[in-house]
């Protein structure tokens, strides 16, 4: 299901089944997204999404997500994509990323809450057309924020076109969107989770 907020839309649905409807032949100026780590955390948002929703759970390879959703990326991204992603799984986003046709331009680490610790995960910064240069001011200060404060950070470093559509094909509660939305730019997203969803739409909306 497609919702329209203004300029934005975004889709409930599970990314394995596309976002042809929800993109309409459009392409991003700026993809960000924090998509599942791994086989185990495909497990988790399926049954987080289950006991939420009621929705039923679909047992994904990881493999197989991993391929499509760079299939996705790489069909609907003009240039720049940021990846948020595990530090265990460095290689095989680098990998992913040239095997489609992305220069990976490094990675760099952030953190992130997970109950009361703070625990690093990777961002990498992949394109079609621009070289990105990740100075060790920008490293280092990728390291202090989270949450919007870091993609938000993340959004003005990289210069991202103000009046271009931003995509995040697994929004979640809607930073990217948030990000988006307060640069003036048209965001489109993409959620399993409907009650996830609501936040991203909510976030649009104000």
């Amino acid at each position: 299901m497609i919702t329209e907020i203004g300029i934005h839309r975004v889709q409930h649905g599970n990314i394995m089944n596309g976002i042809e409807n929800l993109m309409s032949g459009l392409q991003a100026d700026f993809i960000y997204s924090d998509p599942p780590w791994g086989q185990g955390n495909l497990r988790y948002w399926q049954t987080i999404n289950n006991r939420m929703t009621n929705a039923n759970k679909e047992d994904i390879n990881y493999s197989q997500f991993l391929s499509y959703f760079f299939e996705i990326i790489f069909k609907y991204s003009k240039d720049m994509v940021v990846l948020e992603y595990g530090c265990q799984w460095n290689s095989d986003i680098k990998k992913m990323s040239e095997d489609v046709g992305f220069k990976h331009n490094g990675s760099t680490v952030c953190f992130y809450k997970s109950g009361s610790k703070m625990k690093p995960c990777d961002l990498h910064f992949l394109s079609k057309k621009t070289d990105i240069t990740l100075t060790n001011e920008f490293i280092s200060n990728c390291q202090k924020k989270e949450d919007l404060k870091l993609v938000e950070y993340i959004f003005d470093y990289l210069n991202i076109n103000k009046s271009g559509l931003c995509l995040d094909p697994m929004c979640g509660m809607g930073f990217t969107a948030q990000a988006a939305k307060n640069r003036g730019m048209r965001f489109f997203g993409n959620e399993l989770n409907s009650k996830r969803l609501e936040k991203t739409i909510n976030r649009l909306k104000k």
